[in-house]
């Protein structure tokens, strides 16, 4: 049994949402041990022990919000750590939605490899992007070895 840590930031809630429904989905499965955590409270002994992330931010101008930028930033010391450990990435927005090819482009510059396919959702997740929010916690968590 592994770790998944589902690590976001949210300044509305919607992202927050979002992360609660994918670390629901992971945790279906039953396979591995699974933390939610804000970005703010992450350290970086923590994040490099896990097996795999799911990273979520609001998208702010088509980029990832500040803190999950820092996030990136500290990561870059830890490529060998990090190399090939499985990642997805979801993101809230509030009309743009391009934002997601900037989280996962970061997180492959970290070392990590993309698991499936991010989810966006306009505003808080309602039916759709909530149903996809919790398959991509189950994709992720089928990824891990």
């Amino acid at each position: 049994m592994g770790t998944i840590l589902v690590v976001y930031y949210s300044r509305t809630g919607n992202t927050q949402k979002m992360a609660q429904l994918v670390a629901e989905g992971a945790r279906k499965t039953g396979k591995h041990e699974v933390k939610l955590v804000d970005v703010r409270e992450l350290d970086m002994a923590g994040f490099v022990r896990a097996d795999g992330f799911a990273l979520g931010s609001p998208d702010y101008f088509t980029y990832v919000a500040g803190e999950m930028k820092t996030l990136f930033d500290n990561a870059l010391g830890q490529v060998k750590k990090l190399k090939g450990k499985k990642f997805v990435g979801f993101m809230s927005h509030g009309g743009g939605g391009g934002g997601l090819e900037s989280l996962e482009k970061l997180a492959e510059a970290v070392g990590l490899e993309k698991a499936g396919d991010g989810v966006k959702s306009l505003g808080a997740p309602e039916k759709q992007a909530a149903e996809a929010c919790r398959k991509l916690g189950e994709q992720l968590a089928d990824a891990i070895a």
